[in-house]
């Protein structure tokens, strides 16, 4: 009988050695985090930093660090000024008119674009976003010489009609030309909302015998209410640091706000400058921001209880206006030809005068482009041309590779690079005007030369426009699939080369319309350059900002604002054609 015997089975195959990969990722991803920390320190803590230490100085025409000592004096000077009650009234009634303004518009186009049948849509949608591409101290320009009472053609229709006399320059003025500003950002976080709504709720409601306006008053309304409250809340910080509509607008009559009362005290008619006061001032208007923030971040993270729509069943389809369609399409045509159209024609109009003098035929023959002229022929604007152009051309570059960086860290970085990502959120509460005084005692403390030139202003705007830049890539890289990148790196492909090969070519159009956005906005940032620059590193929209404070020449001044009117809407345009429909 023969044995038979089986063979023990071999032992298998020790697998090779992994590579320490993981742990090689792990420590680029810890470098990378303290890099970003490091770089938000140097551009946000470190100035804001600065403003806290110069609030406690007694520094009236002296620099803050030249003073030995601390003190609250800044602080019980301003809550024992009758002043600041003044000012802070006016404020507070600044951003609630322009919130309020900019909401009612903002809520019935909003309702008319996205959930009507209104005839003209795809003319009317892009024109009422027209102030989108207008910087706002163009904006601003431009309602002085629609609405000014001597020849102001806005003025003198609504005296010869009503018989009532109105004036630009008062807090009315302020917040009907902030809040008309602030319709398009408005508009672009609620045209979502409405949009996303399921027709079958009014559907349910118009079966049970409701009518329009009950639909709309018990249905609409309320399911759109956390979108709407978010996005006043965000218009208000956006108003409270708004500076270029109430100084230009305010000035004349020295009508304040807190944004317009920093600038003042730190350039003021005398020339003697009160350090210490800016910063407390700086400082209050920071914490004011801050607590604006925490309230929308606060609504924009409890939204999740009001979702309306679902993946089963959804559908959604205009509704008819019915006899009211034409006439809802002649009042947004109007609000059109009123707040954007006859401003900027009396904006082009004066540009091509040779004096200020109001729209009518007889004047036609006067017209010509002398003001051009002088324009193109002034060294002045040649130099604040190229320094325009490089400051924004040099911020838009770094904002899109830093904001890339940050919106990477945060979708790569684990915790730490996600809770780096929500810190820089901190720079939205910082007012432009006190990001620019910040800045400015920063760089004149730091040894490092950069005071007096262009950098000073880039530095200042990349660390204000990066958080919004950052969260505008964010968005892309949510929309990328993991599984690209895990087929590259189980084809061996390294980090960096999944990074360069997969991850960078999909976000490379959305880097592309960040840039395009910075450029845009880097064109007319006032405040910040104006407390920034000198005779050296003056930009266009400075230039302009002297032109109406000092000479008071609107003719040439008009000219100007219509050169940098086209560049900035140039930018939008193009943006907006290449799909960018996201306004942080």
């Amino acid at each position: 009988m023969q044995s038979a015997t089986r063979a023990a089975p071999a032992a298998p195959p020790r697998p090779p050695a992994e590579p320490a990969r993981p742990r090689r990722r792990g420590r680029v991803r810890t470098g990378l985090n303290i890099a970003i920390g490091l770089f938000l320190a140097y551009l946000v803590v470190f100035p804001l930093g600065m403003l806290i230490y110069s609030s406690l100085k007694s520094a009236e025409l002296k620099l803050p660090f030249d003073i030995p000592g601390f003190t609250l004096d800044n602080f019980v000077k301003i809550f024992s000024s009758p002043r600041v009650l003044e000012v802070a009234l006016n404020s507070a009634i600044f951003v609630v008119g322009t919130v309020a303004v900019a909401l009612v518009i903002s809520v019935s186009l909003a309702y008319l674009f996205e959930r009507t049948d209104l005839p003209g849509r795809r003319v009317l949608a892009p024109s009422a976003l027209a102030p989108m591409g207008v910087p706002a101290t163009v904006m601003a320009v431009a309602w002085v010489l629609a609405a000014n009472p001597a020849n102001g053609p806005l003025a003198l229709l609504v005296e010869r009609v009503f018989g009532i006399s109105v004036t630009i320059y008062s807090l009315p003025g302020m917040i009907l030309v902030a809040g008309i500003f602030g319709v398009p950002s408005m508009y672009l976080m609620l045209a979502p909302t409405f949009a996303r709504l399921n027709l079958e709720f009014e559907e349910a409601a118009a079966t049970s015998g409701a009518g329009w306006l009950t639909r709309t008053r018990k249905i609409v309304l309320p399911l759109t209410l956390p979108g709407m409250s978010a996005a006043a809340m965000l218009l208000a910080v956006i108003a409270l640091e708004e500076f270029a509509i109430p100084s230009i607008l305010g000035t004349p009559h020295q009508i304040f706000v807190f944004s317009s009362l920093v600038q003042a005290a730190l350039q003021p008619p005398s020339g003697m400058s009160d350090y210490g006061l800016a910063s407390a001032y700086g400082v209050l208007l920071v914490l004011l921001s801050l607590v604006m923030i925490a309230l929308y971040r606060r609504q924009t993270r409890e939204s999740h209880r009001f979702k309306v729509v679902s993946g089963k069943g959804y559908r959604s389809a205009p509704v008819r206006l019915g006899r009211w369609r034409y006439p809802a399409a002649a009042i947004v045509t109007l609000y059109v030809l009123v707040a954007i159209v006859v401003p900027i024609l009396t904006l082009v109009w004066t540009s091509l005068t040779p004096f200020l003098q109001p729209i009518s035929l007889h004047s036609l023959g006067s017209l010509g482009f002398a003001n051009y002229g002088t324009i193109f022929t002034d060294p002045n604007l040649t130099h604040a041309v190229v320094n325009t152009l490089v400051i924004s051309l040099v911020t838009a570059t770094l904002t899109a590779g830093f904001g890339l960086w940050l919106a990477l860290a945060s979708e790569r970085g684990g915790r730490a690079g996600r809770a780096l990502f929500d810190l820089s959120f901190l720079v939205f509460a910082v007012p432009s005007v006190v990001l620019g005084v910040a800045v400015l005692f920063l760089y004149l403390f730091l040894p490092i030369p950069v005071y007096g030139t262009i950098w000073i202003i880039v530095i200042a705007l990349t660390t204000r426009y990066i958080p919004r830049a950052s969260r505008m890539l964010q968005t892309s890289l949510l929309q990328l699939d993991g599984g690209l990148e895990e087929v590259g790196r189980v084809s061996g492909a390294r980090h960096g080369t999944v990074l360069r090969r997969v991850v960078l070519p999909l976000v490379a159009p959305s880097v592309t319309r960040t840039w395009l956005w910075v450029f845009a906005n880097a064109l007319g940032e006032l405040p910040i350059a104006l407390l920034l620059s000198n005779s050296d590193n003056r930009t266009v929209v400075v230039l302009l900002w002297d032109m109406i404070g000092e000479s008071a020449n609107y003719p040439e001044a008009s000219a100007l604002a219509v050169l940098l009117l086209a560049v900035s809407a140039g930018s939008v345009w193009w943006v907006n054609r290449r799909g960018f429909q996201q306004h942080i």
